[in-house]
């Protein structure tokens, strides 16, 4: 089986080509900031090209869905599910913080976090059990000194959240940098075992995981907020 894995949920990004387990290629998307709509299809035009391989070709596209930015990551899994829906093949949600931890070396538990800004911290716990990797608590949005009182000084921390919260773990056990982002090629390794178990998704159901919501809607709420506390009582 021929599986395309998306990850874009951050300001890079990567696409990759397996055969089951097999990578056969994988390459970055630009790190300028975001530009995978533009950057996107192209680049998975041109691998699967490499590879003489086309859009029919691919039995699975998998997609990283979150937690990510918000940009980013609808436009990859826009992507994936229309590629889904034009070729018939089947689709695949990948937990982007899974991905993460997938790619961890000599250790079998760690924690995934990334930094929404703002003072908080995104954080969820993985294990790996035979072989497979696993979520033991979900990620969720959470103040860094309540996320302390949970984790265990032994436990490793990795993630896309240590480019700017790093120095809040000086003598941790911290992932090795290479490791820290997400990347293609382990959402097709994931998508591999999730396609042997049946775990597909529906093209028109399925929806990112953002740490936040949008600029645009936050701000909607304060000015519908706004608005509502304007009115006259009894109106």
């Amino acid at each position: 089986m021929i599986f395309l894995g998306i990850e874009t949920s951050g300001r890079a990004g990567s696409v990759a080509v397996a055969d089951n387990d097999q990578l056969l290629g994988e390459v970055d998307l630009s790190a300028s900031g975001r530009r995978h709509a533009r950057t996107l299809v192209p680049e998975i035009a041109a691998l699967l090209s490499s590879l003489q391989l086309t859009p029919q070709d691919v039995d699975v596209v998998a997609v990283s869905i979150g937690p990510g930015s918000f940009t980013g990551l609808r436009v990859g899994v826009t992507c994936a599910k229309t590629l889904a829906y034009a070729t018939g093949c089947r689709l695949v949600a990948i937990d982007t913080f899974l991905a993460v931890a997938a790619a961890q070396q000599d250790t079998t538990r760690v924690w995934v976090i990334d930094d929404p800004l703002r003072g908080d911290l995104f954080a969820g716990e993985y294990e790996q059990q035979e072989g497979l990797w696993r979520c033991v608590s979900p990620a969720q949005l959470q103040s860094l000194d309540s996320w302390r009182s949970r984790r265990k000084p032994e436990e490793r921390i990795t993630g896309p959240g240590l480019v700017t919260l790093e120095k809040e773990f000086t003598g941790s056990s911290l992932g090795e940098s290479s490791t820290r982002l997400p990347h293609a090629r382990s959402v097709v390794f994931l998508a591999n075992q999730q396609a042997q178990t049946g775990h597909f998704a529906d093209p028109w159901t399925l929806s990112p995981f953002y740490m936040r919501r949008s600029a645009a809607e936050e701000k909607a709420d304060e000015k519908g907020l706004a608005s509502s506390s304007a009115q006259p009582s009894g109106q």
